[in-house]
């Protein structure tokens, strides 16, 4: 109740910690997706300590220091989470703390053992990209050869949970609208009913937000396009009092949306007494909330972007 107060009423400090918060396992990857910003202008801090994933020491950290008021936690960024082997003990651990707990994978890595530590870790949500009804149009946008991979490893996983009598992870299949593969939409449905996931969400793109090629990849239906003049309506956003990002370095930033860490409010690890409670309300953080109650569509992260006030503008529909 202290944070929605806190942004309610558009406090520069926030009288809570963030409700919700999103780790990043890793920086690396296995793909080069052709709408991800990592093709584009992305930006990482390099190695540390030799790699770029987070130890699970540095995770526990930040867990052990504001778990106890976390609500969900989203074990993503711009990596592909598998690649980290500490993954499933992270969930795991997060979990143990009664903290939702969600995954973002391209499902190209898993096998037939992963799929059965990941069901038992107690993950809660698994999304998983996946923007081709057809091996050519997925091949394209993921520049990965791995369709048919893929679908067997999502088949393979859903198989394993009902063995276990499980019910989660609850798998989320997810299809960004673009220019290639916008008349494969029912096919992909067709796929989704024979794979009998938990949900199909097709999702919207805003190529002003993102990289220029993605101006080439728009859908060519306009019931497809994210509508900008409705986002850019909504003049507040709750995400600066309730949300943050910590990448695999330490560096947190204000939103997941900050691809070029223009605003970067602290870093964590560098020494024993680096804590996120402290950054959380710093100089910078204050300086970003009151920016962000003032005029948001000056903030250019904050133009443009469907995740204002949690609305989903980018999600066209759920089936």
């Amino acid at each position: 109740m202290l944070v929605k107060l806190s942004g309610a009423l558009k406090l520069k400090r926030c009288l809570g910690l963030p409700l919700n918060i999103l780790i990043e396992p890793t920086a690396d990857c296995n793909y080069k997706c052709l709408k991800c910003p990592r093709q584009y202008g992305y930006k990482d801090d390099g190695l540390i300590e030799g790699t770029r994933n987070i130890s699970f020491e540095r995770y526990k950290r930040v867990i052990d220091e504001i778990g106890d008021t976390l609500i969900s936690l989203r074990l993503w960024h711009y990596g592909e989470p598998f690649l980290n082997k500490d993954i499933f003990r992270m969930i795991k651990y997060a979990n143990q703390k009664n903290i939702i707990t969600a995954v973002s994978s391209n499902l190209s890595l898993l096998d037939k053992n992963m799929a059965e530590k990941l069901i038992d870790s107690g993950l809660d949500y698994l999304l998983v990209t996946f923007d081709g009804a057809t091996a050519e149009t997925y091949n394209r946008y993921s520049r990965k050869d791995a369709f048919h991979t893929v679908i067997g490893n999502i088949d393979a996983l859903l198989k394993t949970r009902r063995q276990k009598g499980k019910k989660a992870p609850l798998v989320e299949l997810q299809f960004i609208i673009m220019k290639e593969n916008e008349n494969e939409i029912g096919e992909m449905k067709k796929i989704a009913d024979r794979l009998n996931p938990d949900k199909l969400s097709y999702v919207m793109l805003a190529p002003k937000n993102g990289p220029d090629v993605l101006y080439d990849e728009m859908p060519k239906e306009s019931k497809y396009r994210m509508p900008l003049a409705e986002i850019n309506r909504i003049k507040s956003c709750c995400l600066p009092w309730e949300e943050a990002v910590v990448r695999y370095s330490g560096l947190v930033l204000p939103c997941s949306n900050d691809v070029l860490q223009a605003y970067r409010m602290g870093e964590l690890f560098h020494d024993k007494d680096d804590s996120f409670k402290n950054i959380w309300n710093n100089a910078l953080y204050r300086r970003f909330r009151e920016r962000a109650a003032g005029d948001i569509n000056g903030i250019d992260i904050c133009l443009n972007c469907g995740k204002r006030d949690n609305n989903d503008h980018g999600h066209v529909r759920i089936l």
